[in-house]
């Protein structure tokens, strides 16, 4: 298995995809009039293949690629150490490793903010993007924040309460930690049980104690993803031949283009098998799960994904994901407002994206070093407690 150090290159590469496609949805709903649930028309035949398309920037989909990966790759640790000491490092660690990032980016959100203003209210009303009219679906009054409240949600607030004034897409953050934590809690003990017809069981349990209401519900994207990081440890995950690759592909990329929103003939049978609530990530875990399988499973997919794009868009993948709302909505708005002078409403919407893309990538690449600055850090402060003892030996003379 190729790996960057102790991780899952493949994997990493999908964080990065899945970070990606965040983007590109945001990006559509910020500077588009109606954002990815517009139903095209005039194209004939061609309406139903690009209303599929248009589907496929599904933000809620590569949300839950984030949570099924976590539960894989968190739990992959106790597959061979599960010492109550290791349990309880790793959930004291988990608050700082991601309060570090989020505390940063809600800091640099507050500056974005109190520069650009109302700017998001004024270009949202032009573009009529009601996402951006939102400020992400976190309205704001720009001049009623402050930096101690930035500083105080990205490190508590966002995590206890779900607050997202500044960062909208921090939205995930509260279910990262708390998912993490039940983790923590539910790899030790499935990991200890041999027998996979108790294992599935309990996680079956897991999914009924989770329910169908947010956020609770999402607990079990990370249960998914335990049963992964399982049959990995035990090399059971399936060989896939590149014949049976590209069926399964399709079946993946089929599952991630569900949403409720859209009305496609070939989601019939999904909608009316899930049951009432926040389910459509059911359905996406399935996706995930799936892709997943297919690029640990297949030596093709798997070498594609081990190059060194995969590695670095990995690395980028939380960076980005923090700072894109922000750029967007400040950055983005701005430029937009501004291209207007001497550009259409169109191309300068398209040139204040291309514009918050850059503008996205230039803050998060320090953001890669910090990160691994900090997450170092923190190892080499936990591994005193999680180191195993050395037996003494006496030696003869």
């Amino acid at each position: 298995m190729a790996q960057s150090g102790r991780k899952l290159v493949p994997l990493e590469g999908l964080r990065g995809i899945a970070a990606a496609v965040v983007v590109l949805y945001h990006l559509v709903l910020g500077f588009t009039p109606k954002g990815v649930g517009v139903v095209p028309h005039g194209y004939g035949r061609l309406d139903t293949l690009l209303q599929f398309i248009l589907g496929l920037l599904n933000g809620g989909a590569a949300v839950a690629v984030f949570f099924v990966l976590s539960g894989f790759i968190l739990s992959l640790p106790f597959a061979r150490d599960r010492r109550l000491s290791r349990v309880l490092v790793a959930i004291l660690k988990r608050w700082p490793r991601l309060a570090g990032l989020t505390c940063i980016a809600s800091l640099i959100a507050f500056v974005l903010i109190r520069w650009s203003g109302h700017d998001y209210k004024a270009a949202a009303d032009i573009i009529g993007a009601g996402w951006m009219a939102s400020h992400g679906n976190a309205p704001i009054e720009p001049e009623h924040l402050t930096w101690w409240g930035a500083l105080r949600e990205g490190l508590v607030n966002v995590f206890t309460r779900g607050e997202v004034d500044f960062d909208s897409p921090l939205w995930t953050m509260r279910i990262e930690l708390f998912g993490s934590f039940a983790i923590f809690l539910a790899a030790p003990v499935l990991f200890a049980i041999r027998n996979w017809g108790l294992r599935l069981a309990l996680v079956g349990l897991g999914f009924y104690l989770s329910g169908t209401q947010y956020p609770q519900t999402y607990f079990a994207d990370f249960l998914v993803g335990t049963v992964l990081a399982m049959l990995f440890a035990e090399d059971r995950l399936p060989d896939i031949s590149n014949r049976w690759a590209l069926p399964l592909g399709g079946l993946a990329v089929y599952l991630f283009s569900f949403t409720y929103e859209q009305n496609l003939r070939i989601h019939a049978l999904l909608k009316t098998l899930l049951p009432p609530g926040d389910t459509g990530h059911f359905v996406w875990d399935a996706g995930a799960a799936l892709t997943i399988v297919l690029l640990l499973g297949n030596p093709w997919l798997r070498r594609a994904f081990s190059k060194s794009w995969a590695v670095w868009l990995g690395l980028l993948s939380f960076p980005i994901y923090l700072l894109h709302g922000p750029v967007m909505l400040s950055v983005g708005a701005r430029s937009f407002l501004s291209g207007l002078a001497w550009l259409t409403p169109q191309s300068s919407a398209l040139m204040a994206a291309g514009i918050s893309l850059a503008v996205t990538l230039a803050c998060a690449l320090p953001l890669v070093w910090v990160d691994k600055t900090w997450t170092g850090f923190l190892s080499r402060v936990t591994s005193i407690f999680t180191l195993r003892p050395v037996p003494l030996r006496v030696v003869e003379r």
